[in-house]
């Protein structure tokens, strides 16, 4: 397939008050979500133009999830659309829905690398709508079919093996998807991670990944924790040990006070990241201090402070960044974000709002922490009055 100008979906599939499909202590909803951010972490790294639906606990109707779909591509039909689902109802193994108008060959090949990462693998299919056999039975497949869309079944959660299996590899299951894009569009294949973390394949041992990398093997087993030399395929090895956190010897005289004015960090913050009982220190003790974005704030950067409901897909639509620079800029380890953490965000220096359905003055203000008076005062408004459509300053 030729895939230039091809955009990749990765959509999770249920999510928030919908569970999908629950069995053996797990829920769809999680395993769904965890498969589509490791997807789309990866193609980003690979380069390949990807968006994501939800990267959280998010609840989307059908209708909704349609619709961020069509406005993350800009309604462009030149996509690829990765659904992620596990199944339910007692058999085994992984299948996947296409479109009635597309072929299976990516399907297959998925179906392929999903088998090589030890999944057992039913069939790819197609299924039609009972009322109209023109259409496909399910939703999103019939609502994107201007698309090549496909609907992933990684397993079924309630049958006890298939569930076993998704708790301990839906990241190599996800894996293997990644590798079946490059494939079908011809991308290069890249199995490092980041330069200090390796996704083990067919054929590989410690000795061939440590020749490779000039590593002993005693030197990986023991960053990896590893007791024997047995890996599989998927796990990730790290190479070499990291620290991304500068370490800081306590001096004589220092205070948690002292030490977290110096290096412009809460105090909190500082006792939190070292698991800290009480805010006694001892000379000679090591201290990590996370990095502090406020050192690299200029002309080009604001300070974000997270709110309620906040997601990184979120302020990345806001600040228009993709989610891969918003973790690089903030040195984020996760797409995890809480309230009241502080995030580099690009400087909008001419920032506007579109009120949507549902707004009012006051969810705006409360929103983006702006008084109502200076958002009526920037748009000149006499009453807390707005409309849909309505095209707001914010600065």
């Amino acid at each position: 397939m030729n895939s230039e100008d091809i955009l990749v979906v990765v959509d999770a599939g249920h999510g928030g008050i919908d569970s999908g499909a629950v069995g053996n202590g797990l829920e769809e909803k999680d395993l769904n979500l965890k498969a589509a951010n490791y997807i789309y972490k990866r193609l980003q790294e690979l380069n390949i133009p990807s968006v994501i639906t939800r990267t959280e606990d998010e609840y989307l109707p059908k209708d909704k999830r349609i619709e961020r779909i069509k406005q993350l591509t800009n309604n462009n039909s030149n996509n690829i659309l990765i659904s992620n689902h596990i199944n339910a109802g007692g058999a085994e193994g992984a299948e996947i829905i296409y479109s009635l108008k597309n072929d299976s060959t990516l399907s297959d090949i998925i179906l392929d690398n999903l088998k090589d990462q030890g999944q057992i693998i039913r069939k790819s299919y197609q299924r039609r709508l009972p009322e109209n056999p023109n259409l496909d039975y399910y939703y999103i497949l019939r609502e994107t079919n201007s698309y090549e869309p496909i609907l992933i079944e990684y397993g079924f959660i309630d049958n006890k093996k298939d569930a076993e299996r998704l708790s301990k590899n839906i990241e190599n299951y996800a894996e293997a998807v990644v590798k079946s894009i490059t494939e079908y569009l011809n991308y290069p294949y890249n199995v490092e991670i980041f330069p200090n973390e390796y996704i083990v394949q067919k054929g590989d041992t410690l000795y061939s990944i440590g020749k490779r990398y000039n590593v002993s093997v005693d030197e990986l087993k023991k960053i990896n924790n590893l007791i024997t030399n047995d890996i599989s395929i998927g796990q990730i090895l790290k190479i070499k040990e990291t620290n991304n956190n500068p370490i800081y010897i306590v001096q004589k005289g220092d205070t948690l006070y002292s030490i977290a004015k110096n290096n412009k960090i809460n105090i909190d913050e500082l006792i939190k990241i070292n698991n800290l009982n009480s805010n006694i220190l001892s000379v000679g003790q090591e201290l990590f201090i996370p990095l502090s974005n406020e050192e690299i704030i200029d002309e080009e950067y604001d300070i974000y402070n997270v709110k309620k409901n906040d997601s990184l897909w979120k302020i990345s639509q806001e600040y228009n960044i993709t989610i891969p620079k918003l973790i690089e800029l903030n040195n984020l380890s996760d797409l995890n974000i809480k309230i009241g953490q502080k995030l580099l965000v690009p400087k909008q220096l001419n920032k506007t709002y579109t009120v949507e359905k549902g707004d009012t003055i006051y969810s705006i203000s409360k929103r983006f922490n702006i008084p109502i008076d200076d958002i009526k005062k920037l748009n000149n408004l006499d009453s807390n009055t707005i409309f849909l459509g309505q095209i707001l300053n914010l600065n």
